[in-house]
């Protein structure tokens, strides 16, 4: 009874119930957009530091760790080995070479860190081979000698990333459908190189307007990218006796992560040819790599190994990205932070709503009263009401905000003005909003704390009325 008479109230001010209806649906909405993009951060970053960065679980030398020095490696690699091949739960594992050098062109240099790998074997434990980004660029092959894999940033930064606007690119451009008077004004580029994205666009600054370049811009230095692939790369880095010595290498491919921080240092060859370079009968093996089919597993994994061997030290994935693990293991109360504050502005409305709803009846109230209704049963009225009316645009807010980010996450929202930023902190600048159903569990507890809450003040002015002053009342 008392819950068809408060679902009834609500709508005998059709208005005013929708307009508190509409606040509620777009305050979800915009809830569950942000705490989706938010959540696709969050999962886009860990799955980048796991299956790009560090994987699962790392063991190194305990000295290693403090000091990168060359001649601090792994302890007991064959106890490792067996115990590794004997732990269920795990997906694969590398061996890597992993020592601090200096690479040069002719045109500048850089510091990096070499990793020494097996190709074919990091090809099952990290996904940098799906991350090549020039059309005629590889993943270092096992069967080849003298090739390295850089990165983007280190390309830029070793002059080998150039923008030429060729003639090929012009065609390319019309193709794409940019104006002749656009490409007209490109013709003093022609064949011109610029080994800096800043040099190229200073350059496009000069001949188009803010409209063409806001357009067209990002098209043109895309199309004119051009990186020297085969170019020689000298590496010099110090032999267990600290002695200088020099390995070159031709580019034969670019990456690309999420994390410019990891790109500007990160180069990878064959482990064969770098222990040539330090001259020592076998590849050394500073870091092991561990990949496994559950991440939870990670812990459990990290305990048996820790006992192989003490002299090693052996980490998590969490220990060894912490801000994804952070940003991982806080997401619930971004949760509570972000829909409390949305439902906290919320509150003041409903508060008012149903205030003017309390004002408007008094006569009805006082009545009600009068005839027995207790005050108890006022008081859960007020609440059922307040309760209907906040659900109606939570459910429908929940609705249209799972349907609005199921389409993003399948396309994508690309923040291309803060890209580098985002990129300088590991994040993409393209994130998939993701919302679990557990979110959507919290939300409708929130919204069931919210609407009792913002209803306790109506309704204890509803139980204050006196029931003949309430039936004079006009």
């Amino acid at each position: 009874m008392i819950r068809s008479i408060a679902w009834k109230n609500i709508w005998r001010n059709k208005k005013r119930s929708l307009v508190v209806i509409t606040a509620v649906t777009l305050g979800i909405i915009a809830g569950v957009l942000l705490v989706g993009i938010m959540q696709g951060w969050v999962e886009q970053r860990m799955h980048d530091a796991v299956y790009n960065e560090v994987s699962h679980v790392q063991i190194h030398n305990k000295g290693y760790i403090d000091n990168e020095e060359i001649d601090l490696t792994v302890q007991d690699i064959d106890l490792i080995e067996k115990e590794l091949n004997s732990i269920p739960g795990i997906t694969a594992w590398v061996k890597r070479t992993k020592v601090i050098a200096m690479a040069s062109t002719p045109w500048a240099n850089s510091g990096v860190v070499i990793y020494g790998i097996n190709p074919d074997a990091e090809k099952r434990v990290t996904e940098i081979h799906k991350r090549i980004v020039t059309a005629g660029g590889s993943y270092p092959d096992s069967q080849k000698s003298g090739e390295i894999l850089i990165s983007d940033k280190t390309a830029e930064i070793l002059k080998l990333k150039q923008y030429n606007v060729t003639d090929k690119v012009i065609e390319t451009l019309r193709e794409e459908g940019v104006p002749s008077a656009i490409i007209s004004k490109l013709d003093s580029l022609r064949n011109v190189r610029f080994r800096s994205p800043v040099d190229f666009t200073e350059e496009l600054h000069k001949r188009l307007n803010s409209k063409e370049l806001d357009k067209y811009g990002m098209l043109i230095m895309d199309k004119a990218l051009d990186y020297r692939i085969r170019n020689k790369i000298q590496v010099t880095l110090a032999d267990s006796s600290g002695t200088p010595v020099q390995g070159t290498f031709r580019v034969c491919g670019i990456f690309k992560t999420n994390n410019t921080g990891f790109d500007q240092v990160s180069v990878f060859v064959n482990s064969e040819e770098l222990s040539g370079i330090l001259s020592t009968n076998k590849p050394l093996i500073h870091e092991i790599a561990i990949l496994l089919d559950n991440i939870e597993d990670a812990d459990a994994v990290k305990e048996k190994l820790a006992a192989v061997n003490g002299n090693n030290a052996v980490q998590t994935w969490k220990e060894l990205a912490p801000d994804a693990a952070l940003m991982n293991d806080y997401m619930v109360l971004y949760y509570f932070i972000f829909i409390g504050i949305i439902m906290l502005a919320l509150a003041f409305g409903i508060i008012n709503t149903m205030l003017m709803a309390i004002l408007e009846r008094t006569r009805e109230l006082g009545m009600l009263m009068a005839i027995g209704m207790n005050r108890k049963r006022v008081f859960s009225m007020i609440m059922l009401e307040t309760i209907f009316l906040t659900s109606v645009g939570a459910v429908v807010g929940m609705a249209a905000g799972w349907a609005i980010t199921s389409i993003l996450g399948k396309t994508g929202i690309h923040f291309s003005g803060w890209g580098e930023g985002f990129e300088a902190m590991g994040y993409s600048a393209r994130v998939f909003p993701v919302i679990t159903p557990d979110f959507f569990v919290f939300v409708t507890v929130m919204v069931i704390a919210t609407a009792i809450i913002a209803s306790l003040w109506p309704a204890r002015k509803a139980l204050k009325l006196n029931p003949v002053e309430a039936l004079r009342t006009d």
